[in-house]
């Protein structure tokens, strides 16, 4: 099925049903390790928050569910979520979002997200990928950590984050690599584990996932501490939408492996242009 991205942050943007309710939209971020439904959409579905399940910053401690959630010809029963509060995202990304699509829903699937065509597919798993990874699931959370190289050195340990507008580098990486300040500066971030806060840009030479490989990569440097310990272990970085771009990436939670594939550049859809403010 297509997506759109969000009108001012690369993040992918599917539609989605709850309870036959309709449409919604919805981020696609692997590094949620909860599905979230916003207020608005809660409210239409009749799900209604009580003093059990107030909101505190973002998300609602509590965990509920809703009978189904379609997402194209994806029918998932039983979906466990969180209330949370999105109206900040929203107005952050210029796109009202009804919600965050976590890894609670995609962890039985293979998951396909052609970035050039705009195309996105939660499949059976299963099928065979010309150079697949493996990464590894961490926590019960099912975050998605793969090895990768810079500059032909490595491997570090980067969490896939579909949701993240950049690729991030700790400041240690940074300064192994001499990657303060050789780029455009400092950027806000607009999603994920670093909304609202600013990094330093920077490119690195090469970046590589198994035997995907892309040049002159963006990434920004950023203090990764909280990350990693919301994670569980230690990370060197966040690989992002600034890798991803030219892919069609496949995830398999299930088998666990992770491919990047280019695609003929004449079947591609036109890249995210960012709106700049």
């Amino acid at each position: 099925m297509r997506f759109e991205f969000a009108k001012k942050a690369p993040l992918v943007v599917v539609e989605a049903r709850l309870n036959s309710k309709g449409p919604f939209k919805f981020i696609v971020d692997t590094a949620s390790s909860v599905t979230v439904v916003g207020r608005e959409a809660a409210k239409a579905l009749g799900i209604h928050q009580n003093s059990n399940s107030a909101i505190s910053g973002c998300c609602s401690s509590k965990m509920l569910a809703v009978g189904s959630m379609q997402i194209g010809e994806t029918h998932k029963s039983k979906v466990p979520i969180v209330l949370g509060n999105l109206s900040r995202l929203s107005e952050e990304t210029g796109t009202r979002l009804d919600g965050i699509i976590g890894s609670p829903f995609m962890k039985d699937y293979q998951v396909v997200i052609d970035y050039p065509r705009r195309e996105i597919a939660f499949e059976q798993s299963g099928k065979e990928h010309r150079r697949p990874t493996k990464f590894r699931l961490v926590s019960n959370a099912n975050f998605i950590v793969a090895e990768t190289k810079l500059n032909e050195k490595g491997p570090f340990n980067f969490l896939v984050d579909t949701g993240a507008t950049k690729t991030v580098v700790t400041k240690k990486i940074g300064q192994i690599f001499g990657l303060h300040g050789i780029s455009s500066g400092r950027k806000k971030a607009l999603s994920g584990f670093f909304a609202g806060t600013t990094m330093v840009l920077s490119k690195v030479r090469s970046f590589q996932v198994g035997k995907a490989k892309s040049t002159n990569v963006e990434v920004g440097v950023q203090d990764l501490q909280s990350l990693c310990d919301g994670v569980g272990i230690p990370l060197d970085g966040v690989l992002g939408y600034t890798f991803m771009k030219d892919y069609e990436v496949t995830i398999d939670y299930p088998k666990r492996e992770i491919s990047f594939e280019k695609q003929d550049e004449s079947e591609t859809d036109d890249s995210f242009k960012e709106v700049r403010r």
